[in-house]
């Protein structure tokens, strides 16, 4: 997962942002205890999101309570009480990020990876660990991440086939938190509709980087685009929200067929508003308020 499933803060509460910071300082602390203080780089918005959507679904809620932080020991922050729900997201978190590192080494040359295979070992180490703790997720993660990697070997122009890799992983991770058959074919295709959007926001977002570099998108291939073609780049990122704007409709769909027992607000937000907005600045050419291709000029 990349970061795109993002809170839209304008429009949160204070109380659910409260909570929502809760549980992503929860699950820093949480990647630190189980594989070390690297690890908790890795912590991202996308699994935060898995381990709100959770605990938004089980019947209990073990609370919150204030804590120190290692990068912010003068103050207090509001910290999730133990739940199964944090170590699992840290899990998974941990076994992508193994896998993703494998991923860009392939698609990078030897001196541009250099510092992705520095990574790698201690990447390696601490997948070990959470393969132990979560066999089955681990073998289903290997198992989409090498389908993955042989659709963009075989250069697949189809944006449908070159999504459907993280669609099933997000389909499989989901509908673990299912506690009988209808919710679990609700949560799969939950699931499947998140996976298919993150894997082609990202694909939108490194649009124009993939052109330059020679890198594998489906976008790309598909639409048969040039390098320095900036009309046709931009009719693409254009031509990207029809199946973008269908995903992020089912996901929503799917959800409100959920019973969500705390937490709604603050996952409305993000399905709401934040996948929204996030989307309309990556088709607009956007990633963290500076327009691609130009320098940020506060810099």
């Amino acid at each position: 997962m990349f970061g795109y499933v993002r809170i839209y803060k304008p429009d949160l509460k204070v109380a659910e942002y409260e909570h929502y910071q809760g549980i992503y300082c929860s699950l820093c602390k949480q990647l630190g205890k189980r594989y070390g203080f690297f690890a908790r780089m890795t912590l991202s918005y996308d699994f935060t999101f898995l381990a709100l959507f959770r605990m938004a679904l089980d019947d209990r809620c073990t609370g919150f309570q204030k804590g120190r932080c290692l990068f912010n020991p003068l103050k207090k922050r509001t910290c999730c009480c133990d739940n199964d729900h944090i170590p699992f997201a840290a899990d998974a978190a941990t076994l992508l990020v193994y896998y993703k590192l494998k991923d860009n080494i392939a698609d990078e040359g030897f001196w541009k990876s250099l510092p992705t295979r520095f990574l790698l070992p201690f990447a390696a180490h601490a997948r070990k660990k959470a393969q132990k703790r979560q066999p089955e997720l681990e073998e289903k993660i290997r198992d989409c991440m090498e389908k993955q990697a042989a659709l963009e070997k075989a250069g697949t122009a189809s944006i449908d086939a070159a999504a459907e890799p993280t669609a099933q992983m997000l389909s499989y991770l989901s509908a673990i938190a299912a506690r009988d058959e209808k919710e679990r074919r609700i949560l799969e295709r939950f699931g499947y509709c998140l996976g298919r959007w993150i894997y082609l926001i990202d694909a939108v977002d490194d649009l124009e980087k993939d052109l330059e570099e020679g890198s594998y998108n489906p976008y790309a291939l598909s639409r048969g685009l040039k390098v320095g073609d900036t009309k046709a780049l931009e009719e693409t990122r254009r031509y990207s929200l029809f199946t973008l704007n269908a995903c992020l409709a089912e996901c929503l769909a799917a959800y409100n067929l959920l019973t969500i027992r705390r937490f709604d607000g603050i996952l409305r937000n993000i399905l709401e508003q934040g996948m929204p907005s996030v989307q309309k600045q990556v088709v607009a050419g956007w990633t963290n308020g500076i327009k691609k291709g130009e320098k940020d000029r506060s810099a």
